[in-house]
């Protein structure tokens, strides 16, 4: 039983699936764990999903209901939640130290959980429409676009499944992507494909989004250069990649070139006895399977302490 004083056993940064899983496992092995998550709210950009495809469970779950269960569950087991920012990491000795608004959380192993936020387009607009047309959650505001024209900006597998819910409100949909073709999953790109609401705009970028009050239209550019368009429609929705959340990490932690934390096939970092698993790591593949199968993993690897 830890002390007080004593440092956890694990430290889990960060409270999206991979974070959940980590912590769970963790006290399932009998472990003291505390999980760190900006101001509880758990669950991370899993909690905007309706419905998860690719994940082993009996029958269509959200996210909210998934992360709501295991929740539940870490505080069964005794996890300690501390609704608060990770706001440095560092070594003290065999100790590690993350510092929070609350102070320092000691700890034997850190999992770094930390996950990504969606990235913004960063264009004339976006920031100042954002709430009144722009979007990044078809799940929360697909409601307020009954009958409407949208655009969704991306080809991936997030674009795609938010632009099929949209489908569900809007009554035209155009997918504006730099690529010449969708990287999402075969059977979102099949989806929408077939859908008479759903039109593509191929190698192309969106420049400015239009509105005094409201969202009005988006300004189409050809990445080959030329006149752009500028497109009529009441909403954008963004889901262009992802950036990691891990401002909170010293140098000594190794990241790619585009901040994603760098692990071994184990997922050690450069730091002994810190971890990093799902989207905060380089080379995760997206999947939710596999951030909850990379945080079970790593707690099975852990040293008896």
């Amino acid at each position: 039983m830890k002390r007080p004083g004593d440092p956890f056993d694990v430290l889990v940064v960060g409270g999206g699936l991979a974070g959940l899983t980590a912590a769970h496992h963790a006290a399932l092995r009998g472990l003291s764990v505390a999980c760190v998550d900006e101001a509880g709210h758990m669950g991370g950009l899993v909690m905007n999903v309706s419905a998860i495809d690719g994940y082993p469970t009996m029958g269509t779950v959200g996210g909210a209901e998934l992360a709501a269960g295991q929740l539940e569950a870490i505080l069964d087991l005794g996890v300690e939640v501390l609704p608060d920012t990770a706001l440095a990491l560092s070594v003290d000795g065999g100790v590690k130290k993350v510092t929070t608004h609350m102070g320092a959380q000691k700890a034997k192993n850190v999992i770094i959980a930390s996950g990504a936020r969606l990235k913004s387009l960063g264009v004339p607009g976006e920031e100042a429409l954002f709430g009144r047309g722009v979007s990044q959650c078809a799940d929360c505001d697909g409601g307020f676009f009954v009958d409407q024209k949208v655009v969704v900006v991306g080809g991936g597998d997030s674009a795609l499944q938010e632009a099929l819910h949209l489908a569900d409100y809007a009554s035209e949909i155009t997918i504006v992507t730099r690529g010449s073709s969708l990287r999402a999953r075969q059977s979102y790109a099949d989806r929408a494909s077939n859908n008479p609401k759903f039109s593509f705009r191929w190698e192309t970028t969106v420049t400015e989004i239009i509105g005094s009050e409201s969202v009005e239209a988006v300004r189409l550019v050809p990445m080959s250069g030329g006149k752009g368009q500028d497109y009529e429609c009441s909403g954008i929705f963004i889901f262009v990649g992802l950036e990691a959340n891990n401002s909170f990490l010293p140098d000594d932690i190794k990241r790619d070139e585009n901040g994603f934390v760098k692990t071994d096939m184990s997922f050690v970092t450069s730091m002994e006895g810190v971890y990093a698993v799902g989207a905060a790591r380089s080379g995760y593949s997206g999947q939710l399977a596999s951030a909850a199968g990379e945080a079970a993993s790593v707690v099975a690897g852990l040293p008896i302490l």
